[in-house]
């Protein structure tokens, strides 16, 4: 059922078209995180700011496998979201949450890449919460 509102907004499905396309860089996203969590586990110089092998309080190591099970949750979430799980908007909207702010603490020593983080994370956090209903309808809901 395709139709437009009053705002002159396009139906359901382009708002399933939002969401899908939000998992689908949740996924990604997923998948670049437990790469770059092998990468950490693995080898210690992978960070550059690591000290033997330690980052603040956290061994590169324990990094490396907060960043593996942190992918696997996303991709996780990515997957469910197409499908239209509720819980996993939710999972979807805490997680892009804490890692625009997590970007911003490394604003200074990475400024690019720190806003195509905060970039991505507005883009899906847009995707999930924008017009859920009607998206869960153009998904097949």
């Amino acid at each position: 059922m395709n139709h437009n509102d009053s705002h002159g907004h396009s139906g359901s499905a382009a708002w399933g078209s939002w969401v899908a396309f939000a998992a689908i860089l949740m996924m990604l996203g997923g998948v670049f995180s437990v790469i770059a969590g092998l990468a950490a586990a693995f080898d210690d110089d992978y960070i550059g700011g690591a000290v033997n092998g330690d980052i603040y309080l956290l061994g590169t190591t324990a990094l490396g496998i907060f960043w593996i099970v942190a992918g696997v949750i996303k991709a996780w979430a990515g997957f469910a979201l197409i499908q239209g799980a509720e819980w996993a908007r939710f999972v979807t909207i805490a997680l892009c949450s804490f890692h625009a702010v997590l970007s911003l603490l490394s604003l200074t020593s990475q400024p690019f890449l720190s806003f195509v983080f905060i970039a991505f994370n507005i883009v899906v956090l847009y995707g999930v919460t924008v017009r859920w209903d009607e998206a869960k309808i153009g998904m097949g809901d």
